[in-house]
């Protein structure tokens, strides 16, 4: 196998970056498609339809995660191997970070969202 040009290794980098952005839209979709769909059809659904709502959405969500986890580890392993390149990209700590943190809150809420009762939300404060 040929060796991997600067180039190219940047190109998969961006690549990656790009596929992981992805997956944060499509994850947001699917939190965003499972608050509306839960509130709208509040009256429609029984303890176990929720806790099977909350299974199906935890499972995209891990799936989404898990996905973006691997293209960051591979733009990682394509830094470490093309020499030259550890110099250009340092790692992405802080959008990393703030990508984690935005995934257990928007995941934890979302749960949340799907078990609260009728009654906590109109007697909300405003």
């Amino acid at each position: 196998m040929e060796a991997l040009t600067v180039h190219d290794a940047v190109q998969l980098i961006r690549l990656n970056e790009d596929a992981i952005s992805t997956q944060f839209q499509v994850w947001l979709t699917i939190t965003f498609s499972t608050i509306v769909a839960t509130f709208a059809g509040r009256s429609l659904l029984t303890r176990k339809t929720k806790w099977l709502v909350t299974l199906l959405y935890l499972l995209a969500s891990m799936a989404t995660l898990s996905s973006s986890i691997y293209l960051a580890e591979s733009n990682a392993r394509i830094v470490s191997t093309v020499e030259g390149l550890s110099s250009l990209f340092s790692p992405p700590i802080f959008a990393g970070t703030a990508y984690l943190l935005l995934f257990i809150a928007g995941i934890t809420t979302t749960v949340y969202f799907i078990h609260m009762k009728i009654g906590e939300l109109l007697q909300a404060p405003t």
